[in-house]
């Protein structure tokens, strides 16, 4: 569908912070605290929304991701959908997505260390083993995400030589790195449980869903903000409603010093339709992720990546993400 600059801008902005009130979003965009509450609920309406959702700092609770992709045999549509319920009603994992290319599905699951991720693995095998052809698990280091800079429709940013000033105003937040233990008590978990997966909840809508007080719930949510451990306020967009696709590249590389490694993540930071950079650990050493228009759009940014990086580049692949099933950085 054809989205108007307006709905485009307001997308951009709910992208920089979700909980954004209607009288903030209409000040950055230009337009009536009415016009943004009509925009908005349409573009929800619309299913051009999908999710306001939270990011949480996982890493500073104790734990790492993994992720895990999946090819299929002798799958029919009922057991591929018992195997994507599976993930999205179990208690670790954070991201389950649908592909297309070398993989079937993709899991990104939360785990406390490698025993705790056996176990999760292990019980999936015993129940669905004999319909998994290949599986491959890569543990996240570290992963810098960047907003969608594609959004406002930049047009300098048009020419890659460019990047670097027409989108210097993306926000980023990273997770992975070192693993802290920061202790959440039961109302900590409560209040990140329900922000999780509705991060425009108002704080009343809050006190009725978790019978607290707003004096309580406005110093927890301050104080998991000062210790970051409430990183991000986002919004999950269908990318099909606004003409694009999401796209993973996979690369296997040489080496990765710490400058070639920097200019990867420049790369992805300054480039309009990079939106995620993955340091991994496993058979692949980095994944890029971008939001693009088509094919030929994903063929180019290839070229760009080949030409800037092909000294470290040994192999690499692309994975088309189909359908995301399920988005929740706190599922426990």
């Amino acid at each position: 569908m054809k989205l108007e600059l307006k709905d485009k801008k307001i997308l951009y902005e709910l992208d920089l912070n979700s909980r954004a009130t209607l009288n903030e979003i209409a000040k950055k965009v230009g337009l009536s605290k009415q016009v943004v509450d009509y925009h908005l609920k349409n573009l929800i309406k619309d299913n051009v929304i999908q999710q306001f959702y939270t990011v949480i700092n996982f890493s500073k609770l104790g734990y790492t991701q993994y992720k895990l992709y999946l090819k299929f045999q002798n799958v029919n549509p009922e057991t591929e959908k018992e195997i994507i319920a599976y993930w999205v009603n179990n208690k670790n994992s954070v991201w389950v997505a649908s592909c297309r290319g070398r993989w079937d599905l993709a899991i990104s699951i939360l785990a406390k260390d490698i025993n705790n991720f056996g176990e999760i693995l292990s019980n999936f095998i015993n129940q669905y083993g004999i319909f998994i052809l290949e599986k491959d698990v890569l543990i996240t280091q570290i992963s810098p995400v960047f907003t969608k800079a594609y959004l406002t429709e930049n047009k300098d940013a048009q020419n890659s030589k460019n990047y670097g000033t027409a989108f210097s105003g993306k926000k980023k937040f990273t997770y992975g790195g070192e693993i802290e233990h920061y202790e959440l008590d039961d109302i900590d978990k409560k209040i990140l449980r329900i922000l999780s997966i509705n991060a425009r909840l108002t704080i009343l809508e809050m006190m009725e869903k978790l019978n607290l007080t707003r004096d309580i719930i406005n110093y927890r949510m301050k104080k998991l903000t000062k210790d970051n451990i409430l990183s991000q306020y986002r919004v999950s967009i269908n990318l099909d409603k606004i003409n694009h696709k999401l796209y993973k590249i996979i690369l296997r590389l040489h080496s990765l010093t710490p400058e070639k490694e920097k200019q990867l993540v420049t790369f992805i930071a300054s480039h309009p339709y990079g939106t995620q950079y993955l340091k991994l650990v496993g058979s692949w050493d980095v994944e890029l992720e971008f939001g693009v228009k088509d094919d030929e759009h994903l063929h180019e940014i290839l070229l760009e990546i080949r030409n800037q990086f092909s000294e470290i580049i040994r192999d690499y692949d692309t994975l088309l993400i189909h359908q995301e099933h399920k988005l929740n950085y706190f599922p426990f």
